[in-house]
């Protein structure tokens, strides 16, 4: 799992099956400031930070749809955390 903020939504014109209904959006990791696009589960908002499973763990979450990243929770506080950017 990684730590992440919601930079906003992604639209498709078309897409598999299994997505219908979900929506999609681009997440940056807060550590390595690597960007996904994610299937959110959530409803995130921009600006929102999240908790993004990947791989095996996403596609768990949305059964046989072939997926590498979902949001599957908003985070509401952080402790510890150094990097001013995870902050805001």
């Amino acid at each position: 799992m990684l730590l992440g903020r919601v930079l906003g939504r992604v639209w498709s014109d078309r897409q598999v099956p299994g997505l219908d209904g979900h929506r999609m959006v681009i997440v940056r990791e807060l550590e390595t400031r690597a960007t996904h696009v994610a299937v959110d589960l959530v409803d995130a908002t921009a600006g929102s930070t999240v908790i993004v499973t990947t791989d095996e763990a996403a596609q768990a979450q949305l059964g046989a749809t072939p997926v590498d990243a979902v949001v599957v929770a908003l985070v509401a506080g952080m402790e510890g955390i150094d990097d001013p950017a995870a902050r805001s």
